[in-house]
């Protein structure tokens, strides 16, 4: 089984660079044999496409990032409904993307209008406490990093389901 953790997010910009620091803390240790573990920072266009055309392709994705979604700040684990957005929302989400906006909805919006992800797609979440320009992540934010550390790991070596 093919799997791929990917940190979604910008560097430098406090709790945004979340999924960042997990992958890069994961990138640092061992125990993740046959799982791949990428800086998917660099926008949903180019993701996409790299995802569309790995090969072989992915069984399973499992994707970190700050989403603000005006929930209590924690940790959050999910797997994505389907966009089913009109083709003038998808068109605005590529032009952003493709204007440098790094955002985890445009990914999932852009890669399923593309094909790029597997069935398997999971999601953990934080509910950002700070934006704004900064090295590091707030002191709640930072506080949750082994849980998502911990979270991310399971998901990616959870055995695969048949019919998943």
């Amino acid at each position: 089984m093919r799997v791929l953790v990917g940190g979604v997010g910008y560097r430098f910009q406090t709790d945004l660079s979340f999924g960042l620091h997990v992958s890069d803390a994961l990138q640092g240790e061992g125990g993740l044999d046959g799982v791949d573990v990428m800086d998917l920072g660099y926008g949903a266009i180019f993701v996409s496409q790299d995802l569309a055309g790995a090969d072989p392709p992915y069984d399973r994705v499992v994707l970190v990032s700050a989403a603000t979604r005006g929930r209590e700040p924690g940790l959050y684990e999910r797997r994505p409904e389907p966009a089913l957005e009109s083709v003038d929302e998808i068109q605005e989400r590529v032009r952003e993307a493709g204007a440098g906006v790094i955002d985890l909805d445009h990914l999932l919006v852009i890669g399923e209008h593309f094909h790029a992800f597997p069935a398997d797609l999971r999601l953990v979440e934080v509910e950002p406490v700070e934006s704004g320009p900064g090295d590091g992540l707030s002191a709640a934010v930072e506080r949750l990093l082994p849980d998502a550390i911990r979270r991310v790991r399971a998901a990616a070596l959870e055995p695969q389901l048949a019919g998943t």
